[in-house]
Formats: C-alpha cells, structure tokens, sequence
C-alpha cells in the first residue's frame, strides 16, 4: 500500500490518536521525500467548536488529536476558571503544533478564549493556528465620526497582541466581510482569509438525483443553477472571480425618500435558476428584497448562499416555507461557521447547511 493509501485508510481497532509532540524521525524513503507529511496538531476548541474538534479526530486520528478543555467560573466572582486540555498528567502541547478552534459569539466568551489563547503562546509551543470560522465584528470596520469604535480593528489588535511563539500565528477566518480586514492584524499575526465558496461550488455540481451508484446519476435540469446574482455590488466585488462561466446580475439600492429599494443594475433575470451569494446573514431584509426584484424580473427560481448564518434565531426562522413574506428561496444554504446558530436551524425545511469539516482539513494543508 502506497503511504498516500495508507494516510486515506481508516486506523485499526485501538490504534492511538495522533501525539503532535511526537519528535521522532520519520522514514527517509523515496516517497516519504516526494510527499511531504501532513501537520500533526494538537487540537483545542471553545465550547461551541467541540463537535467539530471531535470530528477532526475521527476523521484523521493520526493527524489530529483532541484535548478537551474545562470551561468553567468561579462561584463567587464569576471570572473564568479555565483548565486548557493536553498539559496533564503528560504535557502533549510543549513543542507541539497548536490548532485552537475559536467562536468569537460573545464579548464574553471572546474574553475567556483570549486568556487561554495567552497561556497557549506561553507554553512553548512549535506553532499555533486559530481558527476563526466567522469574524463577527468584521461588518465594524469602519466609522463615520470621531469616537465610535471599530471593532474590526480592536479585536484584531488584541490578537496581534498576543504573545510571541516564534513563528507568526496563523489567524484562519473563513470568508472575511472585506479583503481589506486582513490587514488590521499585524506583527506575528497572520490572517489567512480562506472561503466556504469549493462546498458549495460542489453542492450546487452536485447530482441532483439520488443515484444507487455515481455512475448510474443524472442531473435533473430543473434543479441545476444557471445564473449567480449578487444583493450588492460588494458582494460582487467579493465574490464574482470565484464564479467563472456562470451569467451573472448585480443589485444595487437606492433611495426612495426615506426607503432604501433594491433594483437589478446589470444582468437578467428572466427563466433563470439564480443563486445569489453574499458571505453572511443577519436581518435578511436585503437578501430577501433581491430575491422578490429577480422573481419579479421572471426568474424560475431562487436559492441563497451566505456563508455565515450570522442573524438571531428568529431572524433565520422567517425563511421558512410558507412564510408569505420572506419563504421565496427554494434553498437557503448556509455553512457550519457560525454553529451556535447553525445547531439550532429547523431541520427538513428551506435550510441547507454545509459542514465546513472537509475545507478545513484541506485549508490546513496548504
């Protein structure tokens, strides 16, 4: 069996979870040397972010070795009383490589991980990755008056901040509010700005008929995207280079008096099956103002991607079908980034979500 054989096979019954602090040589062999071996990581996660810690394991023990952190507060003050996984009764994270899973849901819970992400950078570490799946204080980015803050850039500072390991920290954010986010971390911070968009660019190529094998599969026509469409021209400007080939429209708002109307500026709409595509959604007002504009413009079908479920739960329930308002989209596709929400949508509905598990297993490997 080739090694590339054996890293995709499943480990035998018993066979230990990957040590990241493992140090031993490995084989000098012909292919050992043309194929690099993959980073073997010590993973922590934030309570939110446990299931797809635990997933990363089962996936790749061999790569991936989980140490369950205790979140907790003391009784009579409330501040935190965190003992970080991996450090008893064998220390598994001096010299290893460090993959913290982050959730950034709360100002507290960003408090709690930051001091744990303080005493990591403190622990002699090889390297430390964190992951962000979804940055929700990237919409802040900028201020119109002296005085309000940018919370962008205050929390990308307060990462920048952190102490030194001695290779930069590797900040992965998926699919960023604006490019130009990337650019308030500094020093040994890196961000990394990876994209959702290869899941669902393989959700929406997938077969649309269940087949009983992939060579007996057949599209269904009536099913498949013609047309991408994007709400604003940012989003255009984010995303439109990933769209190679497919027809695109463009929607702008302008004002109406005191309304804000949404209005297709380019492309057309007419018997196409569109799928617009932003990277997040809150209230849902515009997404859903463009999907009436290009229904209205005779469009066949409707379907939506954002990235990040980033509303409250009550905002993300009024997709639903059968609500007269805002049920217009046969397909709302949304990703695992944010899963305090995620965890929560309705089953069996208008929602699809796609588990970020497979891009973030390749993301690290680039």
């Amino acid at each position: 069996k080739s090694p590339m054989m054996a890293e995709q096979s499943a480990p035998c019954r018993g066979a230990a979870t990957a040590d990241a602090s493992d140090t031993r040589p490995r084989s000098t062999s012909l292919w050992s040397e043309s194929l690099q071996e993959p980073t073997r990581y010590n993973v922590l996660a934030a309570e939110p972010c446990e299931g797809l810690a635990q997933r990363l394991q089962d996936a790749d023990p061999l790569r991936f070795a989980f140490r369950k952190t205790v979140w907790s507060k003391f009784g009579d003050s409330g501040m935190d009383n965190i003992e970080l996984g991996g450090f008893t009764p064998t220390n598994r994270i001096r010299k290893s490589n460090v993959l913290f899973l982050a959730s950034f849901h709360s100002n507290d819970s960003i408090m709690s991980q930051f001091q744990a992400l303080v005493c990591l950078c403190e622990s002699f570490v090889e390297s430390l990755t964190i992951l962000l799946p979804y940055y929700p204080v990237g919409t802040m980015e900028r201020v119109m008056k002296e005085g309000v803050v940018a919370t962008a850039n205050t929390v990308a500072v307060m990462l920048s901040s952190l102490p030194p390991t001695g290779r930069p920290l590797r900040i992965m954010i998926y699919d960023i509010h604006t490019l130009q986010n990337r650019f308030y971390f500094s020093g040994h911070a890196l961000a990394d700005t990876v994209t959702t968009v290869p899941l669902l660019l393989r959700y929406i190529n997938a077969y649309t008929v269940s087949p009983t094998s992939e060579a007996d599969a057949v599209r269904n026509p009536e099913c498949a995207i013609d047309t991408i469409a994007f709400p604003d021209e940012g989003a255009m400007k984010r995303f439109g280079n990933f769209f190679p080939g497919f027809p695109q429209i463009i929607c702008g708002k302008i004002r109406a008096g005191a309304k804000r109307i949404v209005k297709i500026h380019e492309g057309d709409a007419k018997g196409k099956r569109i799928l617009i595509v932003d990277d997040m959604v809150r209230s849902g007002g515009t997404i859903c103002e463009a999907a009436k504009v290009m229904k209205a413009a005779g469009g066949k079908s409707v379907t939506a991607f954002c990235a990040h479920a980033a509303g409250r739960l009550e905002d993300m329930q009024k997709f639903l079908r059968g609500n007269p308002k805002s049920g217009i989209f046969d397909e709302f596709i949304v990703t695992t980034t944010n899963p305090t929400i995620t965890a929560q949508l309705p089953k069996d509905d208008v929602f699809v979500i796609l588990d970020i598990l497979p891009q973030l297993i390749a993301d690290l490997g680039r």
